[in-house]
Formats: C-alpha cells, sequence, structure tokens
C-alpha cells in the first residue's frame, strides 16, 4: 500500500500544514482517512482525484478532521463522478453527513449538479463502526479501534491490513493500549504528536509538553487538551511497548524537533519520521 500524509497540522492554521487527513493507495482502491482543511488541494497536488475516491474513513467528529468533507464530496460531483460516496465513521456519522449535504444544498440546487451526475450517485453511503468492526476493500481490509481522545467518545483509530503489510492510523489519542496492541507487530505506525515543546517550570501553558506537570493547576481547557492528545513523552511510551519498525509523527504545529526526537528515541530504536504534507510512503 502507498501512503501520502495530506495534512499533518492541527485546528491552529499553518501555511505549511494542511488540516489532518492521509490519502491511501490500497489493494484497487482510493481512500481518504479524515478531511481537514486543504486535504482536496493537496489531493491534487499528490496526483489524486476525488472522482477516483472509493471510500472515506472519519475518525471523529471534531471539525478540523471533517471541515473539508463538503468539499470532497461537491468537487467529486463537479468533476462528474460516475459513483455514489462511501464515508466510514464513528456513531453519529450518518447524521452529520446529512446535515452537511442539507447545509449545501443551495448551492448544489444552483449547480444542477443532480442533472450533472444523477439521484443516484449524489446518495451518500454512510457506514457507522464501532472498536473491532471490519470493512472489506478490494484486497484489504480495515479495522476500527477506539482510542482514548479525552472527552471526544467515540474516537477512533484504524488498522489498514493488505497481504502482510499492516498500517496503524491513530487519530486523535492520549496514549491508548489499543493503538499499542494494534501497532505492535505492524508496519508503520501514523500516531497524533500535539505537544511539541518542552515543559520549563510552572503550569505548562497550552502547546506545551505536560509531562509530570500537576494537572489539577492547569486551567480547565489546558488540562483537556492535556488529557486528550499525546506529548513526547507519551509516543515514547507507544513507540517502545509497541516495538513498532516505523513511526511516522503527525498533527503538529510548532515542533522542537531536536528535543522531541531526543524523547522520543530515548527507548526507541526504531525509524521515526516527523510528518510533513504530502511525504509519500510505501507501507
Amino acid at each position: 500500500m502507498e501512503l501520502t500524509l495530506l495534512g499533518t497540522g492541527t485546528p491552529q492554521p499553518s501555511p505549511q500544514r494542511a488540516g489532518p487527513s492521509n490519502h491511501l493507495r490500497i489493494g484497487g482502491d482510493s481512500v481518504l482517512v479524515d478531511t481537514g482543511n486543504g486535504c482536496v488541494r493537496r489531493m491534487v497536488e499528490a496526483g489524486e482525484d476525488t472522482t477516483d475516491l472509493d471510500y472515506i474513513f472519519l475518525t471523529h467528529m471534531h471539525s478540523d478532521h471533517t471541515i473539508d468533507l463538503a468539499h470532497v464530496l461537491i468537487t467529486g460531483w463537479i468533476r462528474y463522478r460516475k459513483r455514489p460516496f462511501t464515508v466510514i465513521g464513528p456513531a453519529r456519522t450518518k447524521d452529520f453527513v446529512q446535515r452537511l449535504v442539507h447545509a449545501f444544498e443551495e448551492d448544489i440546487r444552483i449547480r444542477r449538479l443532480h442533472d450533472r451526475v444523477g439521484e443516484d450517485v449524489m446518495d451518500v453511503r454512510v457506514v457507522e463502526v464501532g472498536h473491532g468492526d471490519r470493512f472489506e476493500g478490494d484486497g484489504w481490509r480495515a479495522t476500527a479501534i477506539e482510542v482514548e481522545h479525552g472527552y471526544v467518545k467515540p474516537a477512533l483509530g484504524f488498522v489498514f491490513e493488505e497481504g502482510s503489510s499492516r498500517l496503524v492510523i491513530s487519530g486523535d489519542t492520549a496514549v491508548s493500549d489499543a493503538v499499542v496492541e494494534a501497532a505492535s507487530g505492524a508496519n508503520m505506525l501514523v500516531h497524533e504528536l500535539m505537544q511539541t515543546q518542552p515543559h520549563r517550570g510552572g503550569p505548562a501553558p497550552d502547546g506545551r509538553d505536560y509531562h509530570e506537570v500537576d494537572r489539577e493547576h492547569l486551567t480547565e481547557f489546558a488540562r483537556r487538551i492535556a488529557n486528550s492528545h499525546t506529548c513526547p513523552h507519551g509516543l515514547a511510551e507507544v513507540a517502545a511497548r509497541s516495538g513498532v519498525p516505523h513511526l511516522v509523527a503527525t498533527h503538529m504545529s510548532d515542533l522542537d524537533e531536536p528535543w522531541s526526537r531526543e524523547v522520543i528515541c530515548a527507548g526507541y530504536g526504531n525509524t521515526l519520521t516527523f510528518g510533513e504534507d504530502l511525504m509519500r510512503f510505501t507501507v
């Protein structure tokens, strides 16, 4: 399978990083995982086309992972897509997709997209999945795992398998036993790394590493972030416990790369890549 990091950023706008999104060429299919800000443009830059997409996976309902779903759908219809989209995601995905299409119904009407592609093509198919559920594609399968995204429930990661190749995409999560278990024996783990700056005394401000910080003294917002995401010390634990041969960090903003690499690699001797938009890997 071939993985392209379309967007490696966070909810904070960045000229270097688009919102969270990944593209897979797996088996005979074109697969999108999350639809963060700028993913359609990144697809074009990567030589991919929304008209060719077979499946769209959503890890959870946070806006930074879903905000460009309408752009994906409507661009496909504008470009005379021949078949319906299929969206796979956690509980409430169907309601979200229905509301999203409804929000753009005036644009759809004005463009006469129904005339362009047909009613059946615009019938978006939604499959809601939970922990352990499997989805079969053309020569591959995906398994959903529920991860630890703090107050956001449900939140999923996905394990993609094609032959002997196994890729784990964590989605947004704190340190998660489910991710460690899934990544053990995998070829690659793509894992979020939200706090990427060293903590230097006092309650850690938002965006810093929260390792060993007294979280009771954080603001409520900072505490929610700390309990929902993975800092370098946490990712070091995931990497060491899973022993995955190749770890790719994503979902980053201001990155102190030398410090983060030192922390993560203290107990991890395999390959670590700090992801950048449009990086491509063969898994």
